[in-house]
């Protein structure tokens, strides 16, 4: 069943798609981990926003807040669809 969740911000929603690329395109088989879902949070925020780091906090809430956490036995490529999902409103 599929639900309508609040859409996030225009950021939020550019980083979201922007680590779901780099997860279907790096390793897209591998395991994805609750641990690798909060560290590309933070990368991809300081990517984004560098040395402001107001901007890099607020980016990695919104980003996590969307984000759904990892269940076991997702691959990074099944992560990657979740994302696009998050980043368009919609959780499966």
């Amino acid at each position: 069943m599929t639900q309508i969740i609040d859409t996030p911000p225009p950021v939020c929603r550019e980083l979201l798609v922007t680590i779901a690329n780099y997860l279907a395109k790096a390793r897209p088989t591998h395991a994805m981990w609750e641990a690798s879902r909060l560290l590309l949070a933070r990368q991809f925020a300081v990517a984004r926003f560098g040395d402001d780091m107001a901007l890099v906090d607020q980016a990695e809430r919104q980003i996590l807040a969307h984000a759904p956490i990892v269940r076991p036995g997702t691959t990074r490529d099944e992560y990657a669809t979740q994302l696009r999902l998050a980043a368009q409103g919609v959780t499966p």
